[in-house]
């Protein structure tokens, strides 16, 4: 096969059978995919355009409603709508308006992505087309993993575990790292044992992904793949039963998390040292005393919250009386998409938060969906160590991928939920 015989496979297999706009629409999905690890600002270009190509649609299709939307997938768009319109609510009893705004403004994308999917029928993004876009995703994360490592050979002349080593906030990178892992899986899942040669390029990419997780040395990433190992040995074992076959992989996961701990100190420093820190009683860390504070001052604003323009000045009041100047200056947020969630909106922010999260779980589970089973969990658990929503590295992410649920059909040969519990999912 030539080069141009392959290139034009590959046009048929994307972009084959679609309307120029839906080709329009799914090209900028894939440019979104393809730059989010490398810069969110270009991204931020892009969604205009998505937005604009997403009316003329309505306005050609004179029709507004996605009927390739199930129960699941619609109420999981709503949901994440009503989070970003109940933050325009809490407006109504913030003081400081100028902030309130500016955090507003950067959380659009959070409306227009969930808005676009409900009005446009997206019946043409079947399973082949989100394994395409999640595949330029994944290669794009190992691509910069290889730029990333040439450069540190280049500068450091050596290895350097540090956050330092990709220029994106480590915290994000394992956000989109947790992501891109389960889809792997996910892939290696669905592939024929016979198909070697795919195999061995899915064991490649995840040996990159594994590596590039511990060269940014993030706790929360760590223990997140650490989570998602665990997962995957459960779900080989009483998920597909092949229990020699989870054993094996317990072991091979042991053995590299053993060997990791003495061969690469420098990168899992930072781990253990918040290991020790946490067995021996010590509070002085960072997160636990932002935690501290957090939860003060949630407690002072029950049930409706402070506000989304008032948080950070709350926060900062909190700091003042336990004479924390390092965390004044910083500015720190809650570091916590839940404590942030109950800070600005109270009770109400943090039940729409959960059922973001729990609705499409339930649907992955159903539909034995694993990649987006692992968005969800990418998002519900890095938010456990970092406030992800705050910043645009991670609202990007949590728009663009909330594309995911709009995908209905069954992705795997065999659902979860007959596979764990021999019910058939209705």
């Amino acid at each position: 096969m030539n080069m141009k015989t392959f290139f034009v496979n590959i046009k048929e297999r994307m972009f084959g059978g679609i309307t120029v706009l839906e080709g329009v629409e799914y090209a900028l999905l894939l440019l979104m995919a393809a730059v989010l690890p490398y810069d969110w600002q270009l991204m931020m270009w892009l969604l205009p355009l998505f937005v604009v190509n997403a009316a003329v649609r309505v306005a050609v299709a004179r029709r507004v409603g996605n009927p390739a939307l199930d129960k699941g997938a619609r109420w999981t768009l709503w949901l994440l709508v009503a989070f970003y319109a109940y933050q325009l609510v809490s407006m109504l009893y913030s003081s400081n308006h100028a902030d309130g705004w500016d955090m507003i403004v950067r959380r659009l994308p959070m409306l227009l992505m969930p808005v676009c999917l409900l009005c446009v029928d997206t019946k043409y993004f079947d399973s082949e087309k989100r394994r395409s876009l999640m595949w330029v995703f994944t290669l794009s994360l190992t691509v910069k993993f290889l730029f990333c490592f040439v450069r540190m050979l280049v500068v450091h002349h050596g290895f350097v575990f540090s956050s330092s080593f990709d220029a994106v906030h480590h915290s994000y990178v394992s956000l989109y790292l947790l992501l891109a892992m389960g889809f792997v899986y996910s892939e290696w899942v669905s592939s024929n044992e016979d198909e070697n040669e795919k195999r061995w390029g899915l064991y490649v990419v995840a040996i990159i992904l594994a590596a590039y997780m511990v060269m940014v040395v993030s706790r929360a990433g760590i223990a997140g793949m650490a989570v998602m190992l665990v997962g995957v040995v459960l779900h080989q074992m009483f998920g597909l039963h092949k229990v020699r076959r989870g054993m094996i992989m317990a072991a091979i996961f042991v053995v590299c998390g053993t060997a990791a701990y003495f061969m690469l100190p420098d990168g899992m420093r930072r781990l253990t040292k918040t290991f020790d820190e946490m067995t021996e009683g010590d509070t002085s860390d960072a997160r636990y005393m932002i935690f501290g504070s957090s939860l003060k001052a949630i407690g002072e604003s029950m049930p409706w919250g402070v506000g989304i323009g008032d948080k950070n000045d709350v926060l900062a009041e909190v700091y003042e009386d336990t004479g924390n100047e390092k965390f004044i200056a910083a500015q720190y947020n809650s570091h916590n998409i839940y404590l942030d969630a109950m800070l600005t909106m109270g009770i109400p922010g943090l039940v729409l938060l959960l059922s973001f999260f729990a609705v499409p779980a339930v649907a992955a589970w159903r539909r034995g969906d694993i990649v987006l089973l692992s968005y969800v969990f990418a998002v519900a658990f890095s938010g456990l160590f970092e406030a992800i929503m705050n910043r645009q590295m991670g609202i990007m992410f949590v728009a663009l991928f909330c594309c995911l649920v709009c995908m209905n059909e069954e992705v795997e040969p065999e659902r979860l939920l007959h596979k764990v519990t021999g019910l058939q999912s209705r």
